[in-house]
């Protein structure tokens, strides 16, 4: 595995405009359906009827294409604190939503981890170590245009974007189990077999490939999230 014995810095997006692109770090989530994301998220601001905050998606995400982890709040969709992640291959296929009420409610750093346990698999969502959503069924697609992925924006310009602190994102080819999961989340932490991990220690690069994040506005805090 790889264990990190300090981790000084996160990075900080301002809700407006910053975004880090990590490029195809991720396109085998929608080509395999098997997959584990996992990050330490802190919002700045969870309560804002207005919020669509985005923490990662991909940047041809029309209809809600590729796949996308985000907080809503927005009273115009009735969202109560929903956090929500959804895996679809293309427009006219089932889209794959776990939807959890009151996901967040606080300003609080919390550990979400997402996994997909292949085609025709489960979808599966857990915060802070436990479950708490998870739907059947996943599809698969070999649609290229979904591979590039952001980290604190969605979309093609893009528009959408999440404001607050990310740490500590990490991308694994297989799916995690829940001990696995808790075990990242606990100190002191380690990963098995991720393939890319950003930790913005200063930098949006990759701690254990070579898919080095473009940082896009995003700055580097002493924030970080606890242990």
């Amino acid at each position: 595995g790889v264990t990190y014995p300090s981790n000084s810095y996160s990075a900080s997006f301002d809700g407006t405009n910053d975004y880090i692109d990590t490029g195809e770090a991720f396109n085998f989530i929608q080509q395999t359906c098997e997959f584990t994301v996992t990050c330490w998220a802190k919002f700045t601001n969870h309560a804002s009827t207005a919020a669509n905050q985005f923490i990662l998606g991909n940047t041809n995400s029309g209809s809600q294409v590729g796949m996308m982890l985000w907080y809503d709040n927005r009273s115009s969709s009735g969202a109560n604190k929903q956090l929500r992640v959804v895996v679809s291959p293309d427009t006219s296929s089932t889209a794959f939503y776990v939807n959890v009420n009151n996901g967040i409610t606080d300003n609080n750093w919390h550990h979400i981890a997402v996994t997909g346990s292949g085609s025709g698999g489960t979808l599966k969502m857990y915060r802070d170590g436990s479950l708490i959503g998870s739907t059947a069924g996943l599809t698969t697609t070999t649609n290229t245009s979904l591979h590039d992925m952001l980290l604190g924006a969605v979309g093609t310009t893009p528009a959408l974007f999440f404001g607050g602190n990310l740490d500590e994102v990490a991308t694994f080819n297989r799916e995690l189990t829940s001990s696995e999961i808790d075990k990242i989340r606990s100190s002191p932490y380690s990963y098995v077999g991720a393939t890319s991990i950003y930790r913005f220690e200063n930098n949006a690069n990759d701690s254990v490939g070579t898919n080095n994040g473009t940082n896009n506005g995003a700055t580097f805090v002493t924030s970080e999230k606890p242990y």
